[in-house]
């Protein structure tokens, strides 16, 4: 009896086996750091700073009211499908200029020059004339957001089809690949880390750039909710609408770094 009764739950250790892996001290660090910055930033506003600037606790009361607004919904619809609408059309536009870019020397030649030219320039400096060419319209928020995408994109593409092995064109020039199939066969799946590399940036430039527009543009979104209550001096409900912001920007890294884990598991991060 007492043997039986020293044996171990196996739910219980499955439970313990859990919790520790879950709570390794790379995860605890951050909670331990995130916790110690809100408290000072509790502390000093309510000490040093006006009432109406934002406070932690403050930001956790005003996300019931600001939840419950249909314009919150509605906003967060109208950027959130934007920037997802742009992305996937820039990353589409990347993949196939970026494979004939890596593929096709004298394409390259014709095209990387102004292609990485943009993608170095901070495309905040296209705004003006992006609204002047489209319009205060969201059509001016999309577009922008497919420049965002379609920039990284092609040039991380790029770079990853141009940097195949030479055995893997060696192994398909002796199976009498075609070109569509070392494209799309060889150089393709080569790049994925690099693409969905391409993706990533192209999300965060894709949100940064539409809340851009829609502030300097007046086009109905994230951007200008945020920038209307801020000027209302009610910043606890500004801050909401940054907060799914960033919810949303972190669940989209979650995502890449799957996506790169599950479509090129050889590739080490």
């Amino acid at each position: 009896m007492a043997a039986h009764g020293s044996r171990l739950d196996p739910s219980r250790t499955r439970q313990a086996g859990w919790w520790k892996r879950a709570l390794t001290p790379e995860r605890i660090a951050p909670m331990v750091a995130g916790a110690f910055l809100l408290v000072i930033w509790e502390l000093y506003v309510r000490t040093q700073l006006p009432d109406f600037v934002a406070t932690p606790s403050g930001i956790v009361m005003a996300i019931p009211a600001t939840l419950a607004a249909p314009s919150f919904w509605s906003d967060t619809l109208s950027s959130l499908g934007s920037i997802v609408e742009g992305v996937a059309i820039g990353t589409v536009a990347g993949i196939l200029v970026g494979v004939a870019m890596g593929r096709v020397r004298e394409l390259d030649w014709f095209l990387s020059t102004y292609i990485r030219a943009l993608y170095a320039l901070p495309l905040i400096a296209l705004v003006p004339i992006v609204i002047i060419w489209v319009g205060y319209q969201p059509e001016a928020r999309l577009t922008i957001v497919v420049i965002s995408a379609f920039l990284p994109v092609a040039v991380t593409t790029a770079d990853g089809t141009r940097a195949i092995p030479k055995d893997y064109l060696d192994v398909g020039q002796m199976f009498g690949a075609k070109t569509h199939h070392v494209w799309f066969g060889i150089a393709l799946p080569t790049a994925l880390p690099h693409i969905v590399a391409g993706v990533e940036l192209g999300f965060a430039r894709g949100i940064t750039n539409a809340i851009a527009v829609e502030v300097l543009a007046s086009v109905r979104g994230m951007g200008m909710s945020v920038f209307e209550k801020s000027g209302q001096l009610n910043e606890n409900a500004s801050l909401v609408y940054v907060l799914a912001l960033a919810i949303f920007a972190v669940g989209i890294r979650t995502l890449m770094v799957r996506s790169r884990q599950r479509l090129a598991p050889w590739y080490s991060r």
